[in-house]
């Protein structure tokens, strides 16, 4: 994905895309868009929101999501990480 930093989901949450399982594919370019189309928040409280929505809606449309996903929403959740600008 050749993306602008600014706007790549998965440099926002600090993952390497290229160590993602290949199952996650799909989810990954599908999260992409998504985050686009809601503005590429970026905000702690915004991304939670957009994570914990991402990983709801995932199973249900038989997407496997990357779980350093789940990884970076607990540690949103708990205060443990926050994205960088």
């Amino acid at each position: 994905m050749n993306q602008d930093k600014n706007n790549d989901l998965c440099e926002v949450l600090q993952v390497n895309q290229e160590k993602l399982p290949l199952k996650s594919a799909s989810a990954v370019k599908y999260l992409q868009r998504r985050w686009v189309e809601k503005g590429c928040p970026r905000e702690a409280q915004a991304l939670q929101e957009f994570l914990d929505e991402a990983i709801t809606f995932c199973p249900t449309v038989g997407y496997i999501y990357p779980k350093v996903f789940l990884l970076r929403l607990k540690e949103l959740q708990r205060g443990k990480w926050s994205p960088t600008s």
